[in-house]
Parts: C-alpha cells; structure tokens; sequence
C-alpha cells in the first residue's frame, strides 16, 4: 500500500478548500431577505393577504425552513443583535403561517386550541432554545421566555405582531441585526403615532393608548422609570414634554382581535397569480 506523501496532502487539501468555502458562504442569510419579500409580496399598511398566502405558501415556507436549519452551535455564537432579529422575525413569520394553514378565520382567537392559541407547541425551533418545556416551542416561548427576559426591551412590544387589528402594525420588511436599533425606533414611533392605536391630548394632559401597555406596564416602567415617561421618549414630537412633565391621565383602548386581513380586489388577485405563473 502506497502512503500519500506530504505534499500530496497539502494539494489534496487545497483542492477541498474551494468546497468548504463554499459550504461556509452557504451560512443562514441575517438580512432576512426571504421574510422580506415575502411581506413586499403579501403584506400593505400592517395588513395581510392571507388568501394569497394560503394560494403560494412557498415563499413563506421556504423561509421558516431557513430558520429550522440554523445550527445550534452557530446559533450560539451569534451577537445579541443577530439573535433578537431572528426571534422577531421568527414570531412574526410563524404567527402568519398559523393564520394562514387556518384561513379564512375572523379572528386569531378563534383557531382551535387547548387553552390559549399563543400556548399551542408548533413551532420546530427547540434546538435554538432547549428550554423549552415541550419539543416545539409556542408563540408564547418566544415572546415570554425569551424575547421578553433575555433582550428587556420595551420596544418589542411594537416589533412582533398578533394578527389582529389592535396590534402596532406589521412592519413591511424584516429586522434586521445591522439596522436593528432604528427599525425598532422606527416601528415604536410609528405605533404611538397611528390615532387607532394610540392618542394623545395634550389639553386634557389624558393618554388614551393600547391596552398593551396595561399588560405589560412592567417591561416600560423598567426601561423609563415610569410608563408617561417612557410614551415621552417614542410618542409624537409635539407631545413629548408635557408626557415627560406629568401629571399625565392614562386610559387603555379595548383591543380588537379582528384579523388584520388584507382584501385584494379579484383583479388584482388575478393579476398578482398570473405573475406567480409567468
């Protein structure tokens, strides 16, 4: 039997250098650039098409299949920023499928579960977060396990969306880790400036605002010291002082769990499925 010589071995491994660059360039995409067209294709103004979702879920599949593949040691090394966009997105993405494999509903709230639907186990990301009590994690396990206690970010709140009309709207493309921090500004703002959701009078000095910041008053009184003062810091320009100042009366809106569902006139539907074809 004939040994490979030395030299050998070093051109026998350069020879397999260019496959394993090309494994390695094959990494999970962080600008999440899959969930984006698919919000550009199917979503509008926080609402979404959930029929055309449901007619070509592929997109949509094909992205949350990316997420399922990450490796769990790469996972770990990633920086806070790559991780907290992931399990915005991840929430996000996978709260739509639900809608969608159960489409048409009027309601998120009206899916069939045992106990509360943010509760149900169908989420295949347990490796990324072996914690979790079950084998899938719930949507519930994202958001209170660990978005909530592991980045302690009020803004969160206004980044992940319920499906429903009250909820701050769905923003129209991914986070992302290198712009993170101003899309969550970004999404904050615009959520505390939608009238629907959120008003302000600044004669009255009376907040009437999302029933959001009653549940979860802790997370914002952690990050400002007080509820009025954290509103100052995101809150439409004009407002931001007297919030500040105080005394501030704080009303909660009721919350409407209607689908946020984006109609499509059938020409547009047809035109739209022509495009898919072509």
């Amino acid at each position: 039997m004939l040994l490979a010589s030395p030299s050998a071995l070093v051109l026998t491994a350069l020879a397999a250098l260019p496959l394993l660059l090309s494994n390695s360039a094959d990494e999970f995409d962080d600008t999440h650039g899959a969930w984006t067209q698919v919000l550009k294709s199917y979503a509008d103004d926080g609402l979404v098409d959930y029929a055309g979702l449901k007619r070509a879920p592929a997109e949509l599949n094909a992205y949350l299949q990316s997420l399922e593949d990450v490796d769990p040691l790469e996972f770990a090394s990633w920086k806070r920023a790559e991780k907290y966009a992931f399990w915005i997105n991840a929430y996000n993405a996978y709260t739509i499928q639900l809608v969608v494999q159960n489409y048409p509903i009027s309601s998120i709230t009206k899916i069939k579960a045992e106990g509360q639907i943010w509760d149900r186990p169908f989420i295949p990301l347990k490796s990324l977060f072996p914690e979790a009590k079950a084998k899938r994690l719930s949507l519930n396990d994202i958001e209170h396990q660990i978005l909530r206690p592991e980045f302690r970010d009020a803004r969160v709140h206004a980044a992940i969306n319920c499906a429903s009309i009250s909820c701050p709207p769905l923003r129209s493309s991914a986070f992302t880790p290198k712009g993170l921090e101003q899309q969550l500004d970004e999404v904050t703002s615009a959520w505390l400036a939608d009238p629907a959701k959120n008003q302000f009078n600044i004669d009255a000095r009376k907040a009437r605002i999302s029933r959001v910041f009653e549940w979860f008053e802790g997370d914002f009184v952690r990050d400002a010291g007080s509820l009025p003062k954290w509103l100052a810091l995101y809150a439409p320009t004009k407002d931001r002082t007297w919030l500040r100042s105080g005394p501030v009366a704080l009303e909660y809106a009721d919350y409407d769990w209607g689908l946020n569902v984006l109609i499509k006139a059938p020409a547009v539907e047809e035109e739209a499925g022509k495009k898919n074809r072509d």
